[in-house]
């Protein structure tokens, strides 16, 4: 053998080596899938992600379930006069039972029971997406500077910024299914066994335990106490420091939001068929009932004069906000889930297990239209510009509605 072959041989696979290990000269594309963060913590301490993205600390919120921390269910925009036409659709793969919220520039946020949570543009594409462990039943909240809260049904809270990245995870020990409400200090306060205070880099503050599961989204009133109801039947008022007010009991499990008063009066729906007005004391004011359970949030009025509800009775209930007197009800033809979201104009729109979104006058509960989606509708509109909504869908669509051109 020619002893000059070894020699050969070893520097041919040396720069076999160099060569495939060469910079090419181009930066990877960004991925429109933000990569999920396996590792967490059972302890209820927060990861970081790796490399985390630079953001300042969140301030004032931006957007949230019920249009704010009050949770009135209103939107400072007109929607569609007449029955909306479908611009655009995006496709999930299984329910939408969360609802859409619009960050400061734009994009519609909103999650699927099949685990992914979606940013969408307002055409109806995706900028990005992440696939979490279990389904997403929880509405987001996104703060003025950009953070993007939302809770899954694998134990934790994710934080994101808006471009996808994971920032951090924090984990509790039940499903996560409440959405979160953001204080002007940029803590964070959401439910899950126990109504947790994290603050905006993920480090935890307080954790109250308030007798059962935290389906429910907490609220914040005026004076910074946080309002939320509990399955052990009771809506708790909680200081931020953590401390019970005052608790009210009813007869069923609480599982939406309460609404709260300029003067802190809180209003708020039961699984015991009742809506409950109560002082900023926790006194009773009023209750009305219905004839089913009532696990939707409450719309107000401007003026705070009336109140607009739901019930699994298949009736959208409009009230005397003072008395709770009936003003009128419409009765679809299947339960509702769905919150009442009303617009700038007085116009509310609500979705109905009977596979309709109805457009109505909220002044007299005139049906002004009504469009079939071909499915249950448990997910809430919300309201964008250009007198446009977004709604989520039980077959998996998250669709974009407008007026027909003229």
């Amino acid at each position: 053998m020619n002893p000059r072959w070894p020699t050969l041989a070893a520097f041919l696979v040396l720069s076999l080596v160099l060569w495939a290990c060469r910079p090419t000269g181009q930066q990877s594309s960004p991925s429109t899938t933000a990569t999920p963060k396996k590792s967490r913590s059972d302890s209820g301490d927060k990861k970081d992600a790796d490399t985390a993205a630079p953001l300042g600390e969140p301030s004032v919120p931006f957007a949230m379930m019920g249009g704010g921390p009050l949770r009135a269910h209103r939107m400072p925009i007109p929607g569609p006069r007449t029955q909306p036409v479908e611009l655009k659709r995006f496709r999930t793969g299984a329910r939408v039972f969360g609802s859409p919220v619009i960050g400061p520039e734009g994009t519609v946020y909103i999650g699927s029971v099949d685990g992914t949570f979606n940013a969408l543009r307002d055409d109806g594409t995706l900028r990005w997406s992440y696939i979490c462990d279990e389904p997403i039943f929880a509405t987001a909240a996104i703060s003025l500077s950009g953070a993007v809260y939302i809770g899954c049904d694998d134990n934790t809270l994710l934080s994101f910024s808006t471009d996808g990245h994971l920032r951090w995870t924090f984990t509790m020990k039940q499903d996560v299914d409440s959405s979160p409400v953001i204080g002007e200090d940029g803590v964070v306060y959401v439910g899950s066994d126990g109504l947790y205070a994290i603050g905006p880099k993920g480090n935890r503050r307080f954790t109250a335990w308030l007798g059962g599961h935290l389906s429910a989204p907490p609220a914040m009133r005026p004076d910074g106490m946080l309002v939320v109801g509990s399955h052990d039947h009771r809506l708790y008022v909680v200081s931020p420091e953590g401390t019970v007010q005052w608790s009210y009991d009813t007869r069923g499990p609480i599982q939406g939001p309460a609404a709260v008063f300029k003067a802190n009066d809180v209003v708020f729906g039961s699984d015991d068929g009742y809506i409950y007005r109560l002082g900023a004391d926790g006194k009773l004011r009023w209750k009305f009932r219905t004839q089913g359970k009532v696990q939707s949030g409450i719309a107000l009025s401007t003026d705070e004069r009336a109140l607009f509800a739901t019930s699994m009775d298949g009736g959208i209930y409009a009230l005397d906000a003072s008395t709770g007197k009936l003003s009128w009800r419409v009765q679809t033809a299947g339960p509702v889930r769905s919150s009442p979201m009303l617009d700038s104009e007085n116009r509310l729109y609500v979705g109905s297990r009977d596979h309709f979104l109805y457009g109505i006058a909220a002044v007299n509960g005139e049906v002004l239209w009504r469009m079939d989606l071909a499915s249950e509708v448990d997910s809430t509109a919300a309201v964008i510009v250009g007198r446009r909504l977004v709604v989520g869908s039980d077959d998996g669509v998250i669709r974009f509605l407008g007026e027909a051109s003229r």
